[in-house]
């Protein structure tokens, strides 16, 4: 089973942090998960994976800085984990993929974490901060979620609605 984590097109140096560490690579580990790729964005300096095979775990991991086409990736992926942009989440959540979105809290006027907070409360992904990425991961509550659906923009519609209008 494979995961992609996205930051998309700019960086979220703490994202690319957690996902190298010891607790986030063994919390995959036990959910069975054998391959991480790593669309780094502008934080690719920070993302440093354990050097040796034991300290992965056994899962094979790649990164990348940018890619134009990441619907590739999360296609193949059988868990999405994301950054909380909008396009980011749509983009996951339109493929059916279960998706965990990491909320950056250092994001000035964060409307991101209000919209993948009502997401959430709606079933369709997991969010999280940074802190509770591997925890999110370890408790399989992704597996349980409600799927999107296809090609209805209205639930996140009212969200943006309710979250922009005065």
């Amino acid at each position: 089973m494979s995961v992609y984590v996205t930051v998309g097109s700019t960086g979220f140096d703490e994202l690319v942090t957690a996902v190298c560490t010891r607790q986030f690579l063994q919390s995959l580990a036990a959910r069975g998960f054998r391959q991480l790729c790593v669309q780094c964005g502008s934080s690719e300096d920070l993302f440093t994976p354990p050097s040796t095979e034991s300290g992965a775990f056994g899962i094979a991991i790649e990164s990348f800085d940018y890619t134009s086409s990441p619907q590739r990736f999360i296609e193949q992926a059988d868990l999405v984990i994301c950054h909380a942009g909008t396009g980011s989440i749509l983009e996951a959540l339109h493929s059916r993929k279960p998706t965990i979105v990491v909320v950056n809290h250092r994001l000035m006027d964060n409307h991101q974490s209000e919209i993948a907070q009502e997401l959430s409360r709606r079933g369709y992904l997991v969010s999280t901060a940074v802190s509770g990425l591997a925890d999110a991961v370890a408790s399989g509550a992704y597996s349980k979620l409600i799927p999107y659906p296809n090609a209805d923009p209205q639930p996140i519609g009212e969200i943006l609605d309710e979250e922009t209008l005065f």
